[in-house]
């Protein structure tokens, strides 16, 4: 079935303030105040309704997204209020449901065909709708690509409101020569010298954020996309090699090819270099902090960032405020318990605590040779792991909202998105500046 969504000119749609909950007698609208609300027109005689249920109990919902079923009768006997409050306990449905015995909603929100679906943003404005089976993950796609596309207003008008200028840097990768760094406020990648001097610019991403080089290509994991595109470094011509991610947010690669972290599905994907063999790499697609066999065991919490030291692929987990690492085929938990354990606190193993880190990379070569650096973002620190021992120390600290962090030789490059700056940072001399990014 076809999704529609309307991108320029939203429709606000009728309110749910005042709908009781059919079974607790709730008012919906205080439920769902400030949340995404994901409404299902159903009705009890209708069997792809029923198909529709199981699909939405399988499908990853957000938790910042509420299911409401709106149970709009066609027979009189469906419009009995006392038959649909025994055919939710029947189903077994856990969501508020409203009772549209009236079909004043249906009406309402031009409903012509049961089961419907229609996603609504905090605001109250429709951002999609299907009907029919099979489409619960194209919503939830939409969604993701809406709320991205919202967040990222949102820091683009935080940036021109304190005066921080027009950019707003992400993720960055450096290599013996360059400085490559995403600009998400202007959907672009700059080229820099390692002083920070830009002398290329490409533009036409929607949210740019990890970046990878190798042999002559740039490759980009463009977030609200969902794709993922190869930048020749030549004549600056772009292809994409991967679409339909959900949040792909950091990039690397390896003899065999690209590993990107895919925040959205709480997985790791690998495909080559042409972008051929896309396939899942780690985590089975939910969320959560837990270790084993990488596809059929292991859960990640939202991974942003991630790069290989040796033969270990260490990748950050933002919602888990958790260091993971891969290696053989199973994934371990160096730093990190669970989705609510946090905290700042260097030390060894189980003692440490991170806060939403959301930047990692490797260092190889040179000084901080043999270590993971890891951006504790919501800590507004750089911190040092050493796979040897498990010690964690603070190596840089008062930075704003640091999510991207890339070394070549001495130097350490951080982006800090709440101040739209890039830090370099000496770690012969433990001396920081911040650079000019012109």
């Amino acid at each position: 079935m076809e999704i529609s969504h309307r991108k320029k000119a939203l429709v606000r749609t009728p309110s749910l303030a005042g709908y009781p909950d059919v079974v607790t007698g709730k008012k919906v609208g205080d439920l769902t105040a400030g949340r995404y609300l994901l409404l299902h027109f159903f009705t009890g005689g209708c069997i792809n309704c029923i198909h529709m249920l199981a699909e939405l109990e399988r499908a990853d919902i957000p938790e910042n997204v509420v299911l409401v079923g709106i149970h709009t009768g066609k027979f009189d006997r469906e419009r009995d209020p006392a038959w649909v409050k025994r055919l939710v306990g029947r189903l077994g449905i856990d969501h508020p449901v409203v009772d549209d015995a009236d079909a004043k909603l249906w009406e309402a929100f031009a409903v012509r065909a049961w089961p419907t679906l229609v996603l609504v943003s905090p605001e109250g404005y429709e951002i999609a709708r299907a009907s029919g089976e099979g489409t619960a993950e194209g919503i939830l796609a939409r969604f993701y690509a809406y709320s991205q596309e919202a967040e990222l207003e949102r820091i683009r008008k935080k940036a021109v409101v304190s005066g921080s200028a027009r950019r707003a840097f992400s993720k960055l990768h450096a290599d013996e020569r360059h400085l490559y760094l995403s600009d998400i406020a202007e959907g672009a990648v700059h080229i820099c010298t390692h002083h920070g001097r830009i002398f290329e610019t490409i533009e036409g991403f929607a949210e740019p954020q990890g970046l990878f080089a190798r042999a002559g290509k740039l490759y980009v994991a463009d977030r609200a996309a969902g794709r993922i595109v190869a930048v020749d470094l030549h004549d600056l011509s772009t292809r994409v090699l991967a679409e339909g991610l959900r949040s792909p947010t950091g990039i690397t690669g390896d003899g065999t090819g690209l590993q990107i972290a895919v925040a959205g599905s709480h997985q790791i994907w690998r495909m080559d270099y042409d972008g051929r063999g896309l396939e899942v790499m780690a985590g089975i697609g939910a969320e959560g902090v837990r270790e084993g066999d990488a596809r059929s065991e292991a859960l990640f919490a939202q991974p942003v960032d991630l790069d290989w030291l040796e033969d270990t692929l260490y990748v950050i987990d933002a919602e888990g405020s958790a260091l993971r690492a891969i290696e053989n085929g199973r994934v371990t938990t160096p730093i990190g318990w669970d989705l609510f354990t946090f905290g700042d606190r260097d030390g060894i193993g189980e003692e440490v605590r991170l806060q939403h880190p959301e930047g990692l990379c490797a260092g190889v070569g040179g000084c901080g040779n043999h270590r993971i650096f890891i951006c504790d973002t919501y800590n507004g620190k750089v911190k040092v792991y050493d796979p040897l021992n498990g010690r964690v120390t603070t190596l840089i600290e008062g930075l704003t909202d640091p999510v991207g962090v890339c070394k070549t030789g001495c130097f350490l490059y951080v982006t800090e998105l709440g101040a739209s700056q890039v830090v370099r940072f000496d770690i012969s001399t433990m001396r920081k500046e911040r650079m000019r990014i012109e």
